[in-house]
């Protein structure tokens, strides 16, 4: 089959395959591999109703298929997860078209949308794979058999929750405007990286920064977890605070320290702002 853009793919999804591809994600928490005679039960489908869908799935690439005791068994890809969002974040009138890749992570691609007032956003998926799931594990209290296609909803589900409560609170996030399965869709800033930039405003932006961790840390109860000049975008003299979905609870106060650290090492360096980091804390932590 030709390479086929995740749009393009989004398009050949119909209803019934979406529904199939629904049901094998809800028994993917309970099991890696769904055996063909389990979707035959909980679909209520006939073997020969069902038998093309599958193999047009297969064919699309948005199932792995394998023998187990005689007979196929599957599991969804990352690119049918993706689209499940996709169609997700449609019917909740979020997303109305999904144009290029921008973005490529270890945890992550970050596509442009459209709104259905045809205004750009940003649509985040998450893909935890074999490498960043093990260093998501020394940070997270993550069982080591859960399932990638499991951690990476509950990353975009995380990285929503940051978001949303920051942003309510005032702090210098992107607006975000939904979520669906592994994927967050926000606000397009078309901003530079705070490593790219060359700032006429360095003490504003970093206040900004911290700003912005103190009210994730005493109104969102919530500590960034990897902040530093790659994490930060800056649009107009405005710093947005980005990559939220590590993020960790007060009680792991090894990460505040070190990401405090990290961005004030980055503006001395660059900038020659020199900040007591013990008493950055105390104001991130609110005390007088």
């Amino acid at each position: 089959m030709p390479s086929l853009t995740l749009a393009e793919r989004a398009s050949l999804v119909g209803p019934l395959d979406y529904k199939i591809l629904k049901t094998i994600y809800s028994l993917h928490r309970n099991h890696e591999w769904i055996m063909t005679s389990e979707l035959v039960e909980e679909t209520g489908l006939r073997l020969n109703e069902l038998q093309p869908v599958l193999l047009r799935l297969y064919n699309l690439r948005l199932l792995s298929k394998q023998i187990i005791s005689g007979e196929y068994s599957y599991r969804i890809t990352f690119t049918a997860l993706d689209i499940l969002a996709i169609k997700k974040l449609y019917v909740e009138k979020v997303l109305k078209n999904l144009g290029i890749v921008i973005g490529v992570g270890k945890e992550s691609e970050v596509y442009v949308g459209y709104n259905f007032n045809d205004e750009p956003l940003i649509v985040k998926f998450h893909r935890v794979g074999k490498r960043s799931y093990k260093n998501i594990r020394k940070i997270r209290n993550i069982q080591k058999d859960k399932d990638w296609t499991v951690i990476s909803v509950e990353n975009a589900e995380r990285e929503y929750q940051a978001l949303d409560c920051v942003k309510k609170n005032y702090g210098y996030v992107p607006q975000p405007y939904g979520k669906a399965y592994n994927a967050v869709a926000m606000e397009l800033v078309e901003g530079r990286e705070l490593y790219k930039s060359e700032l006429t405003n360095p003490e504003e932006i970093l206040d900004q920064i911290l700003s912005t961790i103190r009210i994730a840390y005493n109104e969102c109860k919530m500590i960034h977890g990897d902040l530093s000049e790659y994490n930060v975008l800056v649009k107009d003299g405005t710093a947005y605070v980005i990559d939220w979905p590590q993020w960790s609870s007060p009680e792991n106060e090894d990460l505040l320290i070190r990401d405090i650290d990290h961005i004030l090492a980055y503006f001395y360096k660059k900038y020659e702002i020199d900040k007591d980091v013990d008493a950055v804390i105390d104001y991130i932590k609110g005390k007088p």
